[in-house]
């Protein structure tokens, strides 16, 4: 029962206080605990709302998915949320998604990566942005990256792409898990580290990450980087338990495991001190990217393949 009072105060507090007011871990803690065990579309609805009261403009973009399998038609039904922020040439995408597991509260995975976003958003709205940045709340990742793909399809522009950063499972531990390391993020890495330095938080990271809306980037070849907060060890844990084809002796299971995709995906195993790391850490992040300066890359003309005369 006093769970419950927790959840009506803090609502009372994010319904009707200026949300810069509450210390960024009680704004985060607050978000979670109040997205988690909605539907889908409660979820999508929550996330409007919270936009809508701190006067950000969004956009939605519906998607549907059509399967196909012998005699039977199946459609699937998305919506992608997405706040722009910044007029720069060069575009940056911070990604999160809404949707949760099929039974699960959904509140780690993935409500700590939207709650981080939301207040990226909440306190970033006003900061000079050289580039322009699409905070996209993903929805059906659950489902296989399906509004990740959409928005490649709708919105991505290869030649101004700058990077991609995916926040997903964000409420447990203190090790800031990153990944996968690879040729799509060797300049994302170099602000990664410089983040590690200004934080001092401990970074682990990894060639094997676990599967995540950063693939569809990664498949069309797109920078683009992952980032969780996690128990200490477990970067290490889930690279090898993914490499070992996802299993793990018992004293080697990643502790995040326990509670993922699982009906005890609460908020009383979400800690704030594991959010407000989380947002500091990518808000670092997102400055250092900013102060950066980069251009499009020039277009190069094709070369006539006609004959000379």
């Amino acid at each position: 029962m006093k769970r419950y009072w927790i959840v009506f105060i803090l609502w009372l507090l994010i319904s009707s206080l200026t949300l810069a007011q509450m210390p960024i871990e009680d704004e985060l803690y607050a978000y979670v605990m109040n997205i988690e065990g909605k539907t889908n579309i409660g979820r999508g609805e929550f996330i409007k709302d919270q936009l809508q009261k701190m006067g950000v403009g969004f956009v939605s973009s519906p998607f549907k998915k059509v399967n196909v399998k012998s005699k039977d038609t199946t459609i699937i039904n998305g919506e992608n949320i997405i706040v722009r922020l910044g007029q720069g040439k060069m575009r940056m995408v911070v990604g999160a998604h809404y949707d949760a597991f099929p039974e699960s509260p959904g509140a780690n995975d993935n409500g700590t990566g939207v709650a981080v976003m939301l207040a990226l958003i909440n306190h970033l709205e006003n900061i000079d942005w050289k580039h322009a940045v699409d905070f996209c709340f993903f929805d059906l990742e659950e489902m296989g990256s399906l509004g990740a793909i959409d928005y490649i399809r709708k919105f991505v522009v290869p030649n101004v792409h700058l990077a991609m950063i995916n926040l997903d499972v964000m409420g447990t531990g203190d090790e800031v898990f990153v990944g996968p390391l690879g040729n799509y993020n060797r300049f994302l890495m170099r602000y990664i580290n410089e983040s590690a330095r200004k934080t001092g938080y401990t970074v682990v990271s990894s060639a094997v990450y676990p599967g995540s809306d950063f693939e569809p980037f990664e498949k069309m070849k797109l920078e683009n980087i992952s980032i969780s907060v996690v128990p200490a060890g477990d970067g290490i844990r889930l690279s090898k338990y993914i490499q070992n084809n996802f299993e793990a002796e018992p004293e080697n299971m990643p502790k995040i495991l326990d509670v993922m995709h699982t009906v005890d995906d609460r908020s009383n195993f979400v800690s704030p001190s594991s959010l407000k790391i989380a947002y500091e850490f990518t808000k670092t992040l997102l400055i250092a990217i900013n102060e950066a300066r980069f251009t499009p890359p020039p277009i190069i003309p094709k070369k006539e393949t006609g004959k000379k005369r």
